[in-house]
């Protein structure tokens, strides 16, 4: 930024007081504040002109006459940047996280669910994980299941370890599971180890002619197994934490509330929000009018990514008022996502 080498030591550490006071506090802080808390060697008058010249430069704002200062989206912009500092986790939060993470997962979608609640909890805040593109997943297995004469479920678990179903509706009145059985494993002769585009016409009208399955049920069947490896090879988004949001004096308002709680619930809007991260072990944060999103100007946004170097890499994130605990919640996320690649090189090496 153009601006970094605006502030000189003194200015700097008013500002990191102020923000830090903020975070804790939600109220604004004033001059005899900083003087009183903070061993910074400065008077009440001095800090008042340094709090002065910063509030011209934009770092700080004074929401009404005889106030104290509250940071502006510029003042956290540079101390993310510039001031935040990074602590570990507490040993209680380290403990409460890895044993949530403990039991063996051998599904992603279970993994990066258990991930998001756990993140969420944590800081107290809007957690997300977005999911990698994979692409040409390998099907690793079909299963029929019976749920009635008209209905059958379909799921599908890729290479991978990430598992998709879907309920199909049909004509063919099935009245046990025989023929379900024999379809399946057909199904499971001619797809196992293949992408869903490698799978040819003539090995379903092969498949067909070995069990003499209905087309009533074949083509359903297919249709679903085909939407399930489409669902696997997209993205998707799990949040937890969304309601969090009433939590803070910032959204007290219940009509600003509920604009942003409808915001948060769509599903695409989260995955515009997160999408873009930058390269592995780095952060990204979005502040406050940094957000496209008129709506969303008083949140604040960080993300980095997971997963293998180079590939497959998904994103996580957190979503909080700008006056969140930065520090505290870059620690969190840095964490589990530690883990989470962990994770992954387990279940891709199990499943390679």
């Amino acid at each position: 930024m153009i601006w970094d080498n605006e502030l000189n030591d003194r200015k700097r550490a008013i500002l990191r007081s102020i923000i830090n006071d903020y975070i804790q506090s939600a109220q604004p802080v004033g001059s005899r504040t900083i003087a009183r808390k903070h061993e910074l060697g400065l008077g009440s008058a001095t800090i008042r002109n340094e709090m002065a010249d910063l509030e011209e430069l934009g770092y700080i704002t004074q929401p009404h006459t005889s106030a104290g200062r509250i940071p502006s989206d510029k003042g956290y912009r540079f101390y993310v940047e510039h001031l935040m500092e990074i602590h570990s986790l507490e040993r209680e939060e380290m403990v409460k996280i890895k044993e949530a993470m403990e039991e063996r997962i051998d599904e992603l979608n279970q993994l990066f669910r258990r991930a998001s609640i756990i993140i969420s909890s944590i800081t107290g805040y809007t957690s997300v994980v977005m999911t990698p593109q994979l692409k040409r997943a390998a099907i690793k297995s079909v299963q029929l299941v019976h749920v009635d004469e008209k209905r059958t479920l379909v799921v599908v678990v890729a290479g991978i370890g990430v598992v998709q179903n879907k309920l199909v509706k049909h004509d063919y009145v099935l009245n046990d599971d025989t023929l379900l059985q024999k379809l399946s494993a057909a199904l499971n002769s001619i797809m196992t180890g293949k992408t869903i585009d490698e799978i040819t016409v003539p090995m379903i009208t092969e498949l067909q002619h070995q069990i003499k399955a209905p087309d009533q049920i074949v083509y359903p069947v297919l249709q679903a197994v085909g939407e399930c490896v489409r669902k696997i090879e997209s993205t998707e988004v799990y949040t937890e934490g969304i309601i969090n949001i009433l939590n803070h004096p910032e959204f007290s308002d219940l009509l600003k509330a509920r604009e942003i709680l409808e915001l948060l619930k769509e599903e695409d809007i989260l995955a515009d929000l997160v999408k873009g991260s930058p390269s592995k072990h780095h952060f990204d944060f979005k502040i406050g009018s940094e957000n496209e999103i008129n709506q969303l100007k008083d949140l604040s946004i960080i993300t980095t990514v997971y997963g293998r170097e180079g590939q497959d890499l998904g994103t996580i994130g957190v979503i909080g008022p700008t006056r969140m605990a930065y520090g505290k919640v870059v620690s969190a996320i840095q964490y589990m996502r530690d883990l989470l690649d962990r994770e992954i090189i387990r279940i891709f090496g199990d499943n390679s």
